[in-house]
């Protein structure tokens, strides 16, 4: 159901959503049996770093995992991965990092920070991407970032945490070759799970096309000022399409599943955005 929205204070003019840590081409696992964890009784597993990490942590218990939630999955090195689903919660304004390995014909893996650290950019500005890819047997690494959450509560499907270049990072989806071409202002379906909310009386960002389909803004690149009036920047937009800014009356809460189309789209600076359910 479309949530109500207020009149909008403002009616102005990739990889992550495709990703977001949820797109998934794995199996569940069989053994749902695990009870799920009290998430006031679990901390994110960050001092592992060899280096030092100037990110700031997450706290108030940031980090759970849902038991009832488990994929099987395969990474390009040909490592067996279980993902699990990990909610962030106050996760507006979240910076982190992806790193994307490719593989060639194997496809590509991401890793993310998100959701055991905010972004360490000292560490991310210093990365030897050709080290990495040598590293983890990848044909190249490529970044995806620094970007934020722009929705109040994520929850995400990745692994244990990872060190990759003394920073631990969080496997989250293995993609098929050719996934990450996919022209801008196209309508595309990843398969992933995830658990979105965007909270009543928050300003939500979202690209309408030419049919009236809405699509709200998952993760941006654009610094959240930057966004009130990010309509004006567009110089790519389909005709018939429009930008706007609205704030919620009610909150918006999307569970995603890969038995679901999730229709999405990329703008021009590489962020994405899912459909609305009409």
């Amino acid at each position: 159901m479309m949530p109500r929205f207020k009149e909008p204070f403002l009616m102005v003019a990739f990889i992550s959503a495709l990703i977001g840590l949820g797109a998934c081409s794995g199996k569940p696992v069989a053994d749902r049996s695990a009870p799920s964890e009290d998430s006031s009784k679990q901390t994110p597993e960050i001092e592992h770093s060899v280096m030092p990490d100037t990110g700031e942590k997450t706290t108030d218990s940031t980090l759970t995992a849902d038991g009832a939630e488990k994929v099987a999955m395969t990474t390009g090195e040909g490592k067996e991965m279980t993902l699990t689903m990990q909610t962030l919660p106050n996760s507006r304004e979240y910076q982190y990092c992806e790193l994307v390995f490719n593989y060639g014909e194997k496809g590509n893996d991401i890793y993310s920070t998100s959701p055991l650290a905010t972004a360490n950019l000292q560490w991310w500005d210093g990365l030897d991407l050709e080290a990495l890819a040598k590293e983890f047997g990848a044909k190249s690494v490529h970044k995806n970032g620094p970007q934020w959450w722009s929705m109040d509560e994520v929850g995400v499907m990745a692994s244990e945490p990872v060190n990759v270049a003394g920073t631990d990072m969080v496997f989250g989806a293995h993609l098929p070759p050719g996934t990450l071409n996919i022209p801008k202002y196209t309508v595309f379906s990843p398969a992933k799970y995830q658990n979105l909310v965007w909270k009543a009386g928050k300003p939500v960002y979202q690209i309408i096309d030419s049919e009236g389909h809405v699509y709200i803004l998952q993760g941006h690149k654009i610094p959240v000022k930057g966004l009130t009036t990010l309509g004006e920047k567009f110089k790519k937009l389909p005709e018939g399409w429009k930008y706007r800014v609205q704030v919620l009356d009610e909150d918006l809460v999307m569970k995603l599943t890969p038995q679901k189309p999730i229709p999405s789209v990329q703008d021009e600076f590489d962020q994405i955005y899912i459909r609305v359910p009409d």
